[in-house]
């Protein structure tokens, strides 16, 4: 009789655990849709409760591109309630989780995961403390990449040393206006337009939905990518058929 009592609550138990995970996973993406909005985060404990809520398996990245590994592991900490990390701290998460370099030395491997992540600005964004995240977090930050700081700068004093005219003439001379965060359009944007889509659908007709609605604005050239697989991942959208040839894949709303 106890032997059956037990097992009884073994079963019960574990769905108790079943629908903490979905609670916690529907927590997670109420603060992430409060901290864009601007208001007070719901439930500011969740992130405590679900950060070790799914560990990285010892093939997680394996067969992955450099750039995909990396921004998986940063949406899997998000999943799991925490935030940016480290270069240091993804190096050895992508390493540890079955990612194959291609090089043996240990320096050059978190070199390498250095350079990813400063040269793909588009995806991810370096924060003031020196850690990276994904640049879909925050709606209105807008790096420019290292490297092309880099070049920048140098273009920058190499106008000094012209002749004929004062330094500040040339570099003011021809210069375009620079583009502000209000002229891009913003993933909140590209999400609302996304839900408000019927049916099945593809990026292209997000795209062209998008730059029907904001004509004055700038798209960036993969945020939309970038907001369907955040979507995806929260579970906002299903993917229908997979990208097959040059013909897109085709998602609907869930």
């Amino acid at each position: 009789m106890n032997d059956d009592i037990v097992n009884t609550i073994e079963v019960l138990a574990a769905k108790v655990r079943g629908k903490e995970d979905e609670a916690n996973k529907l927590k997670h993406l109420v603060n992430e849709l409060c901290a864009e909005a601007g208001v007070a985060i719901r439930y500011p404990n969740v992130a405590q409760n679900g950060a070790a809520s799914s560990a990285l398996r010892a093939d997680h990245f394996y067969g992955q591109t450099l750039t995909a590994a990396i921004r998986n592991y940063l949406e899997h900490r998000k999943a799991s309630g925490l935030g940016a990390a480290t270069v240091v701290d993804i190096f050895r998460a992508i390493r540890d989780g079955g990612y194959k370099f291609e090089t043996k030395s240990e320096q050059n491997k978190q070199i390498s995961v250095g350079n990813a992540l400063r040269k793909t600005s588009s995806i991810f964004h370096r924060l003031p403390n020196g850690q990276y995240g994904l640049l879909a977090w925050y709606p209105s930050a807008k790096a420019l990449p290292e490297s092309d700081a880099t070049k920048a700068k140098g273009k920058g004093k190499r106008k000094t040393r012209g002749k004929g005219r004062h330094p500040a003439q040339k570099q003011t001379a021809g210069a375009a206006p620079e583009k502000t965060t209000a002229d891009q359009i913003t993933n909140k944007e590209i999400r609302d337009v996304i839900l408000s889509q019927a049916g099945e659908f593809q990026a292209i007709d997000i795209e062209t939905a998008v730059k029907a609605k904001f004509p004055s604005k700038e798209l960036t050239k993969t945020k939309i990518a970038s907001v369907i697989f955040i979507s995806k991942n929260k579970g906002l959208l299903r993917e229908v058929s997979p990208r097959t040839g040059k013909k897109g894949a085709i998602y609907t709303k869930i």
